[in-house]
């Protein structure tokens, strides 16, 4: 994948309530790190910043963002990886989405097949739900965090067989 555009990663928004000064910096300079690995992968990254600045609600944001680049496949991550849940007829890889039981309801055979799902310990009861109905899903029970970097070789993989 040449294009910068073929790999879009939704990196999360910014939605804590009341957050202290280490809250906020280690959000930024995980977003710091983040933007690099994806940079690393062939991908492009969308920040926080960006979804600020621009006057729209995430969910929003990401449909035109979506709609505008055209990408082969989509990242989402933890919150943007919740919005994306619901995408049809779009290759994507979820990073610790929150799942619920309406999730799983309409989902063709081909977002089964084109959707791939990593969780964390910390969102345990979201891979149970998620692997009723999902086959390409993982758990990462010993860490409570997941990072681009810990799945990179994984994503490589599946960027790399899916042309």
């Amino acid at each position: 994948m040449d294009n910068k555009s073929d790999i879009i990663f939704f990196l999360p928004y910014w939605d804590a309530k009341n957050p202290t000064l280490e809250d906020k910096t280690s959000f930024i300079i995980g977003e710091i790190v983040a933007v690099d690995e994806c940079e690393e992968l062939g991908g492009y990254a969308y920040v926080n910043s960006q979804y600020a600045s621009s006057n729209k609600t995430p969910k929003d944001f990401l449909k035109d963002a979506i709609r505008k680049d055209r990408p082969k496949w989509v990242v989402g991550i933890e919150n943007t990886a919740t919005l994306l849940l619901s995408y049809h007829r779009q290759k994507k890889i979820l990073i610790n989405p929150t799942v619920t039981m309406n999730d799983l309801n309409w989902v063709t055979p081909e977002t089964i097949r084109d959707t791939y799902a990593f969780f964390s310990a910390k969102y345990e009861k979201d891979y149970e739900i998620y692997s009723k109905v999902y086959r390409n899903v993982a758990h990462y029970p010993a860490q409570q965090t997941l990072f681009i970097a810990d799945l990179a070789p994984l994503i490589k993989t599946i960027f790399s067989e899916s042309n």
